[in-house]
């Protein structure tokens, strides 16, 4: 019976087996049949963590432009640098004053509970003073798009965000605006090209147009100190910066919600901010470059190819990395975070973010960042094949010309191949 059993499952195991090669084959000739007939720019590796053996790797150690990729990176520099929950204000008490400064934290009243700090400012008696300090570097990052300003996913980095640096607006039955502290900024015309002016605040939304606009504001102190004063119906005066006060630090939001949030939706604005706070940490700078110099000297010294990388959200097409890059960071985070906390930071294929309306499957199988750019498309993460292996992929393209929905049907038909067939 037992010589039976053995022969079997042998049987079984070899079935199996030549499945799976038969499967790498199939996804390795259409790769290679893609590429005689298509002029972007493709790259492919598929790795198993358990076995630590590669299973396809097309282009893996080429170039990308990444994209939101990127954000795996600074998920994992913030995640090693910055503690449970971030510091979200600086501040010091005189006998009749509160001298307050930023420390570049995101949630400020942009959708987290911002509960906490808004209530250390209302129960505030004394006068309340912010000090006019800023970043150690420009409000957008090197390599981004310049026309691109007046768009949700480009606001401006600072050092005291509020409202995540943007202005919500709609033009319904009446002009809706929030922070309603603009709505004498919003100019309502018969037709316009633009929505915001490119060196000042002030906003265009066309008659008859009822659609959400959510538009970055050019940002200063003086204008932090105007938007959180009406929020908390106080006065907040500027006041020149100074290195005598002895800050204290009040903690904020969860640093897990942050990650969430960033990775989930790929918010740019998160991502830039959390670099800021990681280079404050590490070199006392407010300066993303510091920031990255440091991740890879201490976190990232072994990657198999070496990258360019300039700022913490992908919008820069200045940055350069690889598919092997990828799955060596999606493979050191297997092993450094409890593997259910890891999935939970992801877009969840059919489920959530920006894979919402792809991979959908009785059992969720996708657990991914993508990257988007005109003319690329990324997407790095774990999958979870249909008899339970997880598995780590980074599939990238770049420099296409066709419909970017076509793209991701390419990519959503091998995956799920994959998924059947592993």
């Amino acid at each position: 019976m037992f010589k039976h059993l053995y022969k079997t499952t042998f049987i079984l195991l070899i079935i199996i087996l030549l499945t799976s090669c038969g499967t790498t084959h199939k996804i390795k000739r259409n790769f290679k049949k893609d590429n005689k007939v298509t002029s972007f720019f493709k790259g492919f590796v598929l790795y198993n963590p358990k076995t630590k053996k590669e299973i396809i790797n097309y282009n893996g150690a080429k170039y990308f432009t990444p994209a939101s990729n990127i954000k795996l990176f600074t998920f994992y520099t913030a995640y090693k640098t910055l503690k449970d929950s971030v510091s979200s204000l600086a501040y010091y008490k005189t006998q009749d004053s509160l001298i307050i400064k930023g420390t570049a934290d995101p949630s400020l009243l942009y959708g987290f509970d911002s509960s906490k700090i808004i209530n250390f400012f209302k129960n505030e008696t004394d006068s309340i003073y912010l000090l006019d300090e800023y970043i150690d570097e420009a409000p957008y990052g090197s390599g981004w798009a310049w026309d691109d300003f007046q768009y949700y996913y480009m606001p401006e980095k600072n050092l005291f965000p509020i409202y995540g640096n943007i202005v919500t607006f709609s033009l319904a039955d009446s002009l809706q605006v929030n922070p309603s502290f603009f709505k004498q900024q919003i100019k309502v015309l018969d037709s316009t090209n633009s929505i915001r002016e490119l060196s000042k605040n002030i906003f265009y939304v066309e008659k008859g147009n009822t659609q959400e606009n959510e538009v970055p504001f050019i940002t200063s102190n003086q204008l932090t100190a105007k938007l959180l004063g009406e929020f908390i119906q106080k006065n907040i005066t500027v006041i020149p910066t100074s290195e005598k006060y002895k800050f204290e630090i009040l903690k904020g939001v969860s640093s897990n919600d942050l990650y969430k949030q960033m990775l989930v939706v790929s918010d740019n604005f998160i991502a830039e901010q959390l670099m800021l706070k990681v280079a404050k940490q590490v070199a006392n700078s407010y300066n993303v470059k510091l920031a990255i110099e440091y991740s890879l000297a201490n976190y990232l010294q072994n990657l198999p190819q070496k990258p360019r990388w300039v700022d913490g959200s992908g919008l820069s097409r200045y940055n350069l990395f690889t598919p092997n890059d990828f799955v060596f960071l999606l493979e050191k985070m297997l092993n450094e975070i409890p593997k259910q906390q890891l999935l939970n930071y992801f877009p969840v294929g059919g489920e959530s973010g920006t894979l919402k309306n792809w991979y959908g499957n009785k059992k969720p199988f996708v657990y991914a960042k993508s990257g988007s750019l005109s003319n690329n498309y990324n997407l790095s993460g774990y999958l979870i094949t249909k008899k339970g292996t997880l598995l780590i992929f980074s599939y990238m393209n770049n420099h296409y010309q066709i419909e970017t929905s076509k793209v991701k049907s390419d990519m959503e038909r091998t995956l799920k191949i994959i998924y059947n067939n592993y």
